[in-house]
């Protein structure tokens, strides 16, 4: 049994509850291999409404009915209240949630983070504006959320590390009914490029919009949220010109690549679900795939369902090839991707 933590209610069950499909489509391939040591993976869904308020309450009842095994929640702040309950309860867990602090393994001993995560993208999305477009004034537009907080600490860190401070930095609520203010400061401060840590398509598209409003096109990196597929639907093209997200190595390829075949062959299950039209890009990057197929290599090698033996199964894991790119987990550190598998 794992614990499906997931919003199928509240503000954010749009956005959230399609990015659970990766796992879905791997539970029916497992099944259908004959499950776990021959038993089926059974999902137990528990609504958290995308509410970090919420995660204690959906943790406790799935653990007192007897789950060890935990996919979710969604969102770094989500994450990291249900580890408050999770981590003393010495339960295994993958969140989709791109936070640093996810992947300290001495913090978190057993959360596991299949994804890249804030430091990296702050790294690869500043490294891009200053060394290849040799851009000196960078501002920063960033949610409210401890994804947001995290990933603009450390890019200010990456800045820095090139002689630069951000020009400016703005940060605005989620329930932001515009963003056309938080961009003018920007534009006012002579921003040339800016780094946007911005995780859902709505805000995107208000953030484009408002530039493309005011007739300021300036080069733009970020979270892999600023290119899913519906944002083309919401913004005018040319506002989009000079936008460039992070994302993983293995699933871009150029003109002379050709796209993994075990890519190819997930990215074929993946169209069968409607719910994923418009939405590819941020359901393929969910970690839930990669972490179940690995559970099942883990569990299997130790004959064993008990969660202390998978940690250390998991803490030994070396260049598993996963959907998002090889996974390898040390005790200390659980970020399972490396930022050479990560891209623009």
């Amino acid at each position: 049994r794992i614990g499906w933590v997931s919003p199928t209610t509240g503000r954010f069950a749009s956005s959230y509850s399609n990015l659970y499909v990766g796992g879905l489509i791997a539970i029916n391939e497992i099944n259908a291999a004959g499950g776990i040591m021959g038993r089926p993976i059974l999902a137990m869904e528990e609504d958290d409404e995308a509410s970090p308020a919420k995660e204690p309450g959906v943790i406790k009842k799935l653990l007192e009915s007897g789950v060890r095994h935990f996919a979710g929640p969604t969102g770094t702040s989500q994450a990291l209240s249900s580890l408050a309950t999770t981590t003393p309860s010495r339960v295994i867990q993958a969140t989709y949630a791109n936070g640093a602090d996810l992947g300290d393994g001495t913090k978190y001993p057993y959360h596991y983070q299949f994804t890249f995560n804030t430091d990296q993208q702050a790294e690869i999305a500043a490294r891009y504006l200053v060394e290849n477009l040799k851009l000196k004034k960078i501002g920063i537009i960033q949610e409210s959320t401890a994804f947001g907080e995290q990933a603009t600490a450390t890019s200010r860190a990456a800045l820095k590390k090139m002689g630069l401070e951000p020009v400016g930095v703005e940060v605005y609520p989620l329930n932001a009914p515009d963003l056309h203010a938080y961009v003018s400061n920007l534009r006012k401060a002579g921003a040339e490029g800016l780094i946007a840590w911005i995780s859902t398509v709505p805000a995107a598209a208000m953030a484009f919009n408002a530039m493309h409003a005011q007739k300021w096109q300036p080069a733009i990196t970020g979270h892999n949220g600023l290119f899913t597929e519906t944002i083309f639907d919401l913004v005018p093209d040319d506002a989009l010109k000079y936008v460039y997200g992070t994302d993983y190595k293995s699933l871009t390829w150029s003109d002379t690549d050709s796209p993994g075949e075990k890519q190819v062959a997930f990215a074929k299950k993946l169209v069968a679900y409607p719910e994923t039209k418009g939405a590819g890009v941020a359901v393929a990057n969910s970690p839930f795939y990669d972490y179940l197929s690995v559970l099942k290599v883990v569990i299997e090698g130790e004959k064993s369902f008990e969660p202390d033996r998978i940690k250390r199964a998991l803490d030994n894991l070396k260049g598993y090839k996963g959907l998002l790119g090889p996974i390898s987990f040390t005790p200390q550190n659980h970020t399972g991707i490396g930022i050479e598998d990560v891209t623009l």
